[in-house]
């Protein structure tokens, strides 16, 4: 019971930062494009943990990059941001941690599908920022077969689909190593938070294939929520 009050208490704490944050910092972020989350920490004792996974569904491209900022609750970046590609099925790890951790550090771990972020060593916090790394696609064309064999809208073979932020899957934790504890990160905007797109100059469209009659419904989405 002690601990689940004390998680709870962590937890406020974390959202009540939060929302001090984006007060002294006014910035409005689209969800549509981009993935947040409200609060990481680090300090002497504690770090941030994140797992961002390729889940390869359907209208996704088979590699999509994203860059991870921390923003700290001045305004600034925490460390440099990083920038990485993640492959259909596959999952990268970023650690948010001090420059002086001596067993989270890119000289212990040297694996290919773990990034660092580090930084000074006194305590920290703020937000997670998320931005894709290629354009923005709103639209899934259809391609037809040149050869006119096939019918329209066989894949292409070209890892077509979406390269959206907001399709892959996001979680991580705080971890206060100090009382082997700590609270799991909450993200916004990514696969789980679906929406189909409410941006006027992206509603439905009906496009008529090039070289003959037939008609098409596009639509744009974003996260999981194809049309």
């Amino acid at each position: 019971m002690k601990t689940k009050q004390s998680r709870r208490s962590l937890l406020k704490i974390a959202i009540t930062a939060f929302l001090v944050f984006i007060t002294g910092n006014a910035f409005a972020i689209d969800n549509n494009t981009r993935v947040v989350s409200p609060y990481w920490q680090v300090d002497t004792g504690s770090y941030s943990f994140i797992a961002v996974s390729h889940s390869s569904l359907s209208g996704m491209n088979s590699q999509i990059g994203i860059k991870i900022t921390a923003l700290t609750s001045s305004g600034g970046n925490y460390g440099t941001a990083q920038s990485f590609t993640i492959n259909a099925g596959g999952t990268q790890r970023i650690f948010i941690v001090p420059t002086t951790h001596t067993t989270l550090n890119p000289t212990s771990i040297t694996d290919s599908d773990v990034t660092f972020i580090r930084g000074t060593n006194n305590y920290t916090y703020g937000s997670i920022l998320v931005d894709p790394v290629a354009r923005d696609l709103s639209h899934k064309f259809i391609q037809r077969d040149p050869s006119g064999v096939a019918p329209a809208g066989i894949s292409n073979g070209a890892s077509e689909g979406f390269r959206h932020a907001t399709m892959l899957s996001y979680w991580g934790s705080v971890v206060v190593e100090a009382n082997t504890t700590g609270f799991a990160m909450e993200f916004i905007g990514d696969m789980n938070d679906s929406a189909a797109s409410t941006v006027a100059s992206r509603g439905c469209t009906s496009v008529v294939d090039r070289g003959s009659t037939t008609t098409y419904r596009v639509c744009p989405s974003s996260g999981v929520n194809l049309q």
